[in-house]
């Protein structure tokens, strides 16, 4: 049983999970440590829904995506336009948070290889890819 896709997105979900608290306590900037925390806590949402996809109480409205889009254009707004490549490693920080986000790539392939097989909340689906998109731009942040 341990072999199979969902529990390898369980796995990888947690992972993300344990990866996120240690970029929480590395940053300086304590509103972006609570919104960590608000992400830690849908990922545990997440994998309820996961271990339990008949429970609607586990599934995505949407709303947490929604916080997702504002948290990057906030971020956006204060970094310069990117026009290149960003190699990861500037600092230690950034560095956790690009470990973060690539395991949260590993996660969205799971979500959908699973989803292909059993349907998954596709809310959850949407704000897993934005956040790999909220992490990349947390990285670039000038703190």
């Amino acid at each position: 049983m341990k072999h199979t896709l969902g529990f390898h997105l369980l796995g990888t979900l947690d992972e993300l999970n344990a990866h996120l608290g240690l970029v929480k306590v590395k940053l300086p900037n304590k509103t972006d440590k609570e919104f960590l925390e608000v992400i830690q806590v849908n990922l545990m949402k997440l994998m309820s829904h996961v271990s339990d996809i008949s429970n609607k109480e586990h599934f995505f409205t949407g709303t947490e995506t929604e916080e997702l889009k504002n948290e990057i254009d906030g971020l956006k707004k204060q970094l310069p336009v990117i026009s290149s490549f960003t190699l990861p490693g500037k600092n230690e920080t950034e560095a956790f948070i690009h470990i973060a986000r690539t395991v949260t790539r590993r996660a969205e392939r799971y979500y959908a290889a699973v989803n292909e097989q059993t349907p998954l909340c596709q809310n959850a689906a949407e704000y897993l890819n934005k956040l790999s998109e909220y992490l990349f731009y947390l990285s670039c942040k000038p703190d």
